[in-house]
């Protein structure tokens, strides 16, 4: 047995506002699109996004997004990244070497998710 992708689903208010978020502002392709789901992918990534349904009137069945976490994707490049969206997206860590040998930045996308795109910077000095 062999894990062979992760590919996360969030949820969304507004399907449409994201698909054209992550297409225009970060350089996904929507790979489907049904009336309350997408998948978008970039090379090797991709992230689902679905319009939740609940109860009938039940208005406080999603009231937003509520992930707790973040979303890390591993990247080649990612200084080039960067100057690509930094003016297009909203920052939430710029770009800087971590202690932890990879060097990142954050944005936060149209629902308030946070994407992280990160290069191992490991072998950098060496």
């Amino acid at each position: 047995m062999q894990l062979q992708a992760l590919s996360p689903i969030l949820w969304t208010k507004n399907l449409q506002e994201t698909i054209a978020f992550y297409e225009t502002v970060l350089g996904f392709k929507s790979r489907s699109n049904f009336p309350n789901f997408a998948a978008l992918c970039r090379d090797n990534a991709e992230i689902m996004f679905v319009v939740p349904t609940g109860e009938p009137g039940d208005e406080d069945f999603f009231p937003g997004p509520q992930f707790t976490g973040s979303i890390y994707i591993f990247i080649h490049g990612v200084d080039e990244l960067w100057e690509a969206v930094k003016e297009k997206a909203t920052i939430k860590t710029h770009i800087a070497d971590r202690q932890y040998l990879m060097r990142d930045f954050s944005v936060t996308d149209n629902n308030g998710y946070e994407i992280v795109f990160g290069e191992d910077i490991t072998d950098r000095d060496q």
